[in-house]
């Protein structure tokens, strides 16, 4: 045993075994669909594949075997190849090395230094058309990667009120904080010209208003406002529109026609 300690957020020390540190092991990178056999199914100590080697006429070359056991469906996810071919890799630089430790309750022992990389391989290679197993795995992550994330379904529930786009995130106060802080805040009231042109312009854009997003928009005092809406705009208490507040008749412009145009009835003898 070494001098070596490290900290740990329950144990503040822990002594590190280095006698297997002069250990030289390989780091093999797998695709994800392997990895996630390896997870899910192995337990530890159990042999879960072997890499050999193979002559060829290029020379040789190195295969990650995979027991057939861990080879077949799960779930929804089809069987896949149990043979791979595998590359030389680089690590993460020149002159680096990784160490590879394991961690009990008691203390960590280092099992070796990572001196070499290899990936196993998931072309699609002329090799592979033949494999059923490997067509209908490529075949099922496709399918897969092409499936939105989020899909447009039918709903059955009305929308009772929404916020109109003129209101920012700044002026709803959607958090308690600022809420508080707001009303922490002393509103002016403005005189009754003014009010109204500002009940009317937020109507302009649209016609259903809450009257939480009134009160932002404006700046008034909630009880204030109150006595204009009565005036000018009728509260709704049905679906669809439900506890939202829109234009009386005679109020309700929209920028149609001309605000200074006036009409008068006819005068017939």
């Amino acid at each position: 045993m070494s001098g070596i300690f490290v900290e740990h957020p329950e144990i503040k020390e822990k002594p590190v075994h280095t006698e297997r540190s002069g250990n030289t092991l390989w780091l093999v990178k797998v695709p994800r669909y392997i990895a996630d056999r390896l997870r899910n199914n192995v337990e530890t100590g159990q042999q879960f594949a072997a890499i050999k080697t193979q002559r060829t006429p290029m020379g040789n070359k190195l295969y990650f075997e995979m027991d057939p056991k861990f080879c077949g469906e799960i779930g929804e996810k089809p069987s896949c190849p149990s043979k791979h071919e595998m590359r030389l890799g680089s690590l993460a630089g020149p002159n680096r090395a990784l160490a590879v430790c394991s961690e009990t309750d008691e203390d960590i022992n280092m099992e070796g230094v990572i001196k070499t990389r290899f990936d196993v391989l998931q072309s699609l290679d002329a090799d592979r058309l033949s494999e059923k197993s490997y067509f209908n795995l490529k075949r099922y992550e496709a399918a897969k990667n092409l499936k939105p994330e989020r899909e447009v379904i039918v709903t059955t529930k009305i929308i009772d009120a929404f916020a109109p786009s003129t209101v920012s995130r700044s002026q709803l106060y959607t958090t308690k904080e600022e809420r508080e802080k707001k009303n922490e805040a002393k509103r002016i009231r403005l005189d009754r010209n003014s009010v109204e042109n500002m009940v009317l312009k937020a109507f302009q854009k649209n016609q259903y208003i809450s009257q939480k997003h009134l009160v932002a928009i404006t700046g008034q005092p909630e009880a204030y406002l109150k006595e204009f809406l009565h005036e000018m705009c009728v509260y709704n208490t049905k679906a669809p529109h439900k506890n939202t507040w829109e234009l009386k008749p005679e109020y309700r412009h929209y920028d149609k026609e001309p605000a200074a145009t006036t009409s008068t009835p006819n005068n017939t003898t």
